[in-house]
């Protein structure tokens, strides 16, 4: 997947948890502050992004998520750290 399925996906799983539609949420909108989401929601979207992704991620680095930009990164960094890891590097 390219960066741009990536964040498509991503605003899915976000649109999932709040009210609005994936178009209506900004590459650069602050879960907390532009999307008005708590700490649980925040963990929920990390968790629908883990699970989709299958990426392990812990619940910090779930919480520090600020972004839909920071998730998409998160993704294809811990993408690239486990195809590494797969492979050996």
């Amino acid at each position: 997947m390219d960066r741009d399925e990536i964040r498509q996906v991503v605003k899915g799983l976000i649109a999932k948890v709040t009210d609005l539609e994936p178009d209506e949420i900004g590459d650069d909108a602050s879960f907390r502050d532009d999307l008005e989401l708590d700490s649980l929601a925040m963990i929920e979207i990390g968790v629908h992004v883990d699970y989709t992704y299958k990426l392990k991620l812990t619940e910090d680095e779930m919480a520090s998520l600020g972004t839909v930009g920071e998730a998409v990164d998160m993704v294809i960094r811990k993408q690239t750290e486990q195809g590494n890891a797969a492979s050996g590097s």
